[in-house]
């Protein structure tokens, strides 16, 4: 095992919250013979950043953040809404062209942090009026700074990042 040239170095939320749907009626839902509601009606979105936080010409450092959000429609039987919003800090030791280390960054970091949330929405959800949620897996290959915008997930915007200091535990 040798470790990934890309790393997290700290990473927090901004958001993070989640509600059960008051107008869902729990005798109606049926998840078959899954433990975690479907969510083809959950509507999920998601928004991803990039910024660069060392200032050299060349950066090795970034900052990406993660959006991911849930506003299910009237109609649908999906039981929650939620939000989680992350920040991480990220190191890459690549010595390729700084677009290829940007792209890099943004679907690795952008599914580092989609994986945190996932267990976070997880384990509140575990004690939760509809039981738990698993967000599905996805894949962010197509994401690059270059790439051309989809619903599912939108290519990273530039943007300053807010420095923030890490928060002793």
């Amino acid at each position: 095992m040798k470790p990934s040239p890309l790393q997290v170095k700290h990473y927090h939320f901004t958001t993070l919250s989640v509600m059960a749907r008051p107008d869902i009626d729990l005798g109606k839902l049926d998840y078959g013979t899954d433990p975690y509601p479907p969510m083809e009606e959950a509507k999920l979105r998601t928004e991803i950043s990039l910024g660069e936080l060392d200032r050299e010409s060349d950066p090795h450092q970034f900052v990406v953040t993660l959006g991911i959000f849930c506003d299910p429609d009237k109609d649908s039987h999906f039981p929650y809404l939620f939000a989680a919003s992350l920040e991480g800090v990220f190191t890459i030791d690549h010595k390729g062209d700084l677009e290829e280390r940007k792209r890099l960054v943004v679907c690795n970091g952008a599914s580092i942090l989609y994986s945190a949330a996932r267990e976070q929405l997880l384990s509140l959800t575990a004690r939760h009026k509809f039981g738990p949620m698993l967000l599905p897996t996805v894949s962010f290959n197509n994401l690059s700074p270059a790439a051309e915008q989809n619903e599912e997930a939108p290519p990273p915007k530039a943007r300053k990042p807010r420095p923030r200091k890490p928060r002793a535990t």
